[in-house]
This record gives C-alpha cells, sequence and structure tokens, in this order.
C-alpha cells in the first residue's frame, strides 16, 4: 500500500530545496524608477512573513512525517517504525528550521535598519525581492515599515501632521486585517495538516496486522476518527472558506469606503495584528 510512498526520488527533489544565503552587501534592487525605499521595506517585510510561514509549515510537514512514521509502533502491533519517513520527516524539519531562523524577526529589523539608514540590502534579501515578492509603488497612504520604532534613524524620523496620524491609523487598521485574514489561513492549513496526520497514523495502524490479532473496535475507530481526522479538517476547511482571499477584499474595499469594521472582524483583531513588525 505504502510503496508508492516510499520512493526516494520523492525525498530527494524535497531535500533540494535547501539553499544557502550569504552574508554579502549589495544595492537596493533598481525594480523600477519609481519606488522609494518604503515601497522596498514594505516588499522586505512580506518576504520575512512568506518564508516564516513557509518554515512553520515546513515544520508541520515534518513533525506529521514523524508522526505517521512512528506512531503505529508504539501501538501493540507488529509494525515497526518507517526509517524512510523518520528520515524525511527529519530533513522537512530541518528546511523549516532554517527558514525559521534565516527569516526571524530579528534579522528582518537589521535589515530595514540598514535600508533606512543606507539605502542598500544583503545580497541574500535583494536577489529574494522578484516575482511575488518585487517592490511596487504604494499609495501615500500605506505603511511605511521604516517609520517603527528603532528603524529610522532619529536625525531622519519625521514629526506627522494630525491628517498624517489620521492615515497611519487607517494603515494600521487595514494591516490588522490582513493579518487576521492570514493567520486564519496558515491556522486552517495547519489544522487539515494535523488531519492528514490523523489519516496516514490511523491508515498504517490498520494496515498493520495486529500481534494477538485482533482488531479495532468500531466504537473506538469512531472517536478516533471524529478526534483526529473530522474535527481538524472541519476546523482547516472552516477557516479557509470563512476568511478567504474575496471576503478579506470586501472588508478591505468597504472599510477604505468608510464603512466601519464588522463586529465579528473587530472582535477577532489580536494586539499583536497591530503591532508595527511581526
Amino acid at each position: 500500500m505504502f510503496s508508492s510512498l516510499r520512493s526516494p526520488g520523492i525525498f530527494i527533489l524535497l531535500l533540494t530545496c535547501i539553499s544557502v544565503s550569504n552574508a554579502q552587501t549589495f544595492s537596493t534592487p533598481a525594480t523600477s524608477s519609481t519606488t522609494t525605499r518604503a515601497d522596498t521595506a514594505r516588499a522586505i517585510r512580506k518576504l520575512f512573513k512568506s518564508r516564516r510561514g513557509g518554515g512553520a509549515g515546513w515544520l508541520g510537514f515534518g513533525t506529521a512525517s514523524i508522526l505517521a512514521s512512528t506512531l503505529p509502533a508504539l501501538q501493540t502491533t507488529s509494525a515497526g517504525v518507517w526509517t524512510p519517513g523518520v528520515v524525511a520527516g527529519s530533513a522537512f524539519m530541518l528546511i523549516g528550521l532554517n527558514k525559521r531562523i534565516q527569516f526571524r524577526p530579528g534579522r528582518e529589523r537589521r535589515v530595514l535598519r540598514e535600508l533606512a539608514a543606507t539605502g542598500h540590502l544583503p545580497v541574500s534579501v535583494s536577489r529574494r525581492l522578484r516575482g511575488n515578492f518585487m517592490p511596487v509603488r504604494g499609495a501615500a497612504s500605506d505603511y511605511d515599515p521604516l517609520s517603527a520604532p528603532g528603524i529610522r534613524p532619529a536625525a531622519v524620523a519625521l514629526g506627522l501632521t494630525p491628517a498624517q496620524v489620521a492615515e497611519a491609523a487607517r494603515a494600521d487598521t487595514l494591516r490588522a486585517i490582513n493579518r487576521l485574514f492570514e493567520r486564519r489561513r496558515k491556522g486552517g492549513k495547519r489544522w487539515n495538516y494535523l488531519g492528514l496526520a490523523g489519516i496516514l497514523s490511523m491508515t498504517r495502524v490498520l494496515a498493520s496486522p495486529s500481534i494477538d490479532g485482533s482488531k479495532v473496535d468500531g466504537g473506538s475507530l469512531a472517536i478516533l476518527l471524529g478526534g483526529f481526522v473530522a474535527a481538524p479538517v472541519a476546523i482547516g476547511v472552516a477557516n479557509l472558506v470563512t476568511y478567504n482571499e474575496a471576503h478579506e477584499s470586501e472588508i478591505e474595499y468597504a472599510y477604505r469606503s468608510g464603512k466601519p469594521l464588522p463586529k465579528k472582524i473587530r472582535q477577532r483583531i489580536k494586539k499583536k495584528d497591530l503591532q508595527p513588525l511581526d
């Protein structure tokens, strides 16, 4: 049943995702003559946030692989530990740890401080500012990450008028909406990963013959299916459907048009969603 999953070619292909970055310094990529340092800073924040989320996904996938390969051995069956699954899961976790460390918030702040002070970026960051992370010209009301406390040098810090303060507050709210929806979507994916891990574990347990020849009781099987498969998948799907990108665009458009945020959205915005940096 699992012969197709044990092909080493799949794991070799996935292991090629690991990349090594250099700590050299390079100028800010000239993506457009109209982009500013604030536009580049927003692209950097998007890059770091995406990579940290990807690292969490790799960690979850690695954990699921290890659990699916070792849990059957902990049952009262003749199933042993599936070594290729443990090795692959460990590799996935190393990929995730590498991304979480390389794109940690502390390094993001150092990169932004260097950009604000000198206009330069490490080459390991500048070479990744392409595709979805290409700096694009933003509106004057868009949030400027370089204005966060401790980022822009004090000598170039700008004073804000009341109108600018109001615009900054609107930008903070829009950013909080984006973080809320993105956080919920990531949570939905993690719940689905948990359900997938439950399916893999239960499949291996049911496919492995028991030592004493006994079978899993139907009631116990229903409880396990409900608790470790159906419930996580239902929560995950609900989050992905409720907080999809189309709904997020509708909320943002309504707020930009002057309408108040729905009560449900206001209640779910957390303090960390309003922070300048993750």
